[in-house]
C-alpha cells in the first residue's frame, strides 16, 4: 500500500468519524452503525454509557483520527455489558477482569473504560462513573470538564495534545467552570489544566500572526 493510498484512507475515515458525531445517522458508516447499537443496548438495558477519547475530541471542536469509541461504564456495569453484549451483535474480543473490556462492532473496537479504574501509576485519582460525567441515562457525550478529567487522568501526551486543541476551540466563559470542577477533583489537575490553557492560548496567538489556525 502506497502512502498516498494510506493518507486517502485516513481522510476518509476521518470523514467518516466525524459525520458520526456532528451529523448522527447521515452515512450510516461504521462509527453509526455502532453509535445505534450502543445506543439501544443502553436504552434497553438501562446502562447509562458516556463517550470520551477522540469521538469526544471531535464533540467539542477537535476534528482529528479515531480508530475507535471509547465509553465510560459504572461499575455494577461491567458484568453485564458482556453478558448482554452478544445480543445485540456486539463481540466481546477480551473480558478484562478489572473491566476494562474491548468489544468490537462492524470492525469497529470499542473500548470500554471502567469506573474505578486507574489508567496509569501516575493518576491521582481514578475514573469517574457516567453520572459524574453528566450521563445518567443513555448514550451520550461526556460533559465538557469531565472528558478534559478523563483526558489529564491518563497522563498521555496525546490525551494532554486533545485537551489543548479542544481549548483552542472552548468558549472562554467555560474556562472557570472546567477549573472549579478539576479543583473538586484534585489540586494537582488545576495546576495541569492551567500550563494546558496558557499553550492553547499560546498556539492560537501563533496562528493569528501567521494568518490563521494550520
Amino acid at each position: 500500500m502506497t502512502t498516498d493510498t494510506r493518507a486517502s484512507i485516513a481522510w476518509a475515515r476521518l470523514g467518516r468519524v466525524i459525520a458520526a458525531v456532528k451529523r448522527p445517522g447521515e452515512e450510516n458508516s461504521e462509527f453509526d452503525q455502532a453509535l445505534d447499537v450502543l445506543r439501544i443496548l443502553s436504552r434497553k438495558e438501562g446502562i447509562p454509557i458516556a463517550i470520551i477519547g477522540g469521538m469526544g475530541a471531535i464533540n467539542y471542536g477537535y476534528e482529528r483520527l479515531t480508530d475507535d469509541i471509547d465509553v465510560v461504564l459504572a461499575k455494577q456495569h461491567l458484568d453485564s455489558i458482556i453478558r448482554v453484549a452478544p445480543q445485540y451483535g456486539i463481540k466481546v474480543i477480551w473480558r478484562d477482569p478489572h473491566g476494562w473490556h474491548k468489544l468490537s462492532f462492524a470492525g469497529l473496537r470499542i473500548e470500554v473504560i471502567p469506573e474505578g479504574g486507574k489508567p496509569s501509576k501516575t493518576a491521582h485519582t481514578t475514573i469517574p462513573s457516567p453520572k459524574q460525567l453528566g450521563v445518567s441515562q443513555g448514550l451520550e457525550y461526556a460533559q465538557l470538564e469531565g472528558w478534559i478529567e478523563t483526558k489529564i487522568i491518563s497522563g498521555r501526551s496525546q490525551d494532554r495534545a486533545d485537551v489543548i486543541q479542544v481549548l483552542k476551540k472552548t468558549d472562554p466563559e467555560a474556562i472557570p467552570t472546567i477549573r472549579e470542577h478539576l479543583a473538586r477533583v484534585h489540586s494537582n489537575y488545576v495546576r495541569l489544566f492551567d500550563e494546558l490553557h496558557a499553550a492553547a492560548e499560546e498556539e492560537k496567538e501563533q496562528e493569528r500572526e501567521c494568518g490563521g489556525p494550520r
